[in-house]
């Protein structure tokens, strides 16, 4: 089983160990590896180590904010103040990946789902992130390109393309993200597909990066064990795992409604 807990250790010690390059971006020093392909299956998104896990409460935030297709930078900054530096000056974030794909005209989501309903063997089922309305002086610049999903040999494939990806502050989240796209995907096209099987998540990253203020933490975690733990969403009963749910309900936020609600709508 190709986890990602698996493909992260070997990630982090490849950047960090033998980067390609030692770049400065804005004058912050990064050990860098170009054209990353991280290959893994889509169930198991998450890690455990004893120096730094996935933070599974802002794990939680983030994937409200993104399923419920908001982009409000006061919802997602109760979880995380680094978005209040990147957020536009009407208090939206750009990266806002729900939003952009499930909320905008056209439709990313439905294009996807669509074309592959039409035709099985589909090489459109294409989501945009970054978009051509970014190209401008914006603090807050999508990472993540595309996605496109296949359909081969009756398994659903996932494939992310990200032009820039902070192993530290954004690999944790963002495959968990992605899998779970491949998830909910897989659960609507079984309605026409019933023997539809959850093929491979491939994760391609053209700047797999790690900073020099994370120095430290990367070699204090290559020392210990990383271990998988799943997400995974129920065909018969679509919730996450049991530990995200238990560990991330907030009184102020109940909005795991949002997202249940969401996944039943769109299953």
């Amino acid at each position: 089983m190709n986890t990602f807990a698996e493909k992260y250790e070997e990630l982090l010690k490849r950047v960090y160990n033998n980067p390609n390059y030692v770049s400065n971006p804005r004058g912050m020093e990064v050990k860098e590896c170009l054209n990353t392909v991280v290959t893994c299956h889509p169930a198991y998104g998450l890690y455990e180590n004893k120096i730094r896990s996935t933070n599974l409460k802002y794990l939680a935030g983030e994937l409200l904010w993104y399923f419920s297709g908001r982009n409000d930078v006061e919802f997602i900054s109760k979880y995380s103040k680094f978005w209040k530096n990147i957020a536009n000056e009407d208090g939206t974030c750009n990266s806002a990946y729900g939003n952009l794909i499930f909320k905008e005209n056209p439709n990313e989501w439905n294009w996807a789902l669509e074309s592959l309903l039409k035709d099985k063997d589909s090489r459109q089922a294409i989501i945009h992130f970054n978009k051509p309305i970014h190209i401008k002086e914006t603090k807050d610049f999508p990472c993540t390109v595309y996605g496109i999903f296949h359909i081969r040999n009756n398994e659903l494939h996932f494939t992310i393309h990200m032009r820039s990806q902070d192993l530290i502050l954004g690999a944790p989240f963002d495959y968990p993200f992605f899998m779970l796209l491949q998830q909910v995907m897989w659960l609507q096209l079984m309605q026409k597909y019933p023997e539809l099987d959850l093929g491979m998540y491939t994760h391609i990253c053209n700047s797999s990066h790690i900073y020099q203020r994370n120095y430290e933490l990367v070699e204090n975690m290559l020392k210990e064990t990383f271990l998988p733990n799943c997400l995974l969403v129920d065909s018969q009963n679509p919730i996450l795992h049991k530990d995200i749910i238990a560990m991330t309900y907030e009184k102020e936020y109940k909005g795991y409604d949002l997202f249940f609600k969401w996944l039943n709508e769109n299953r």
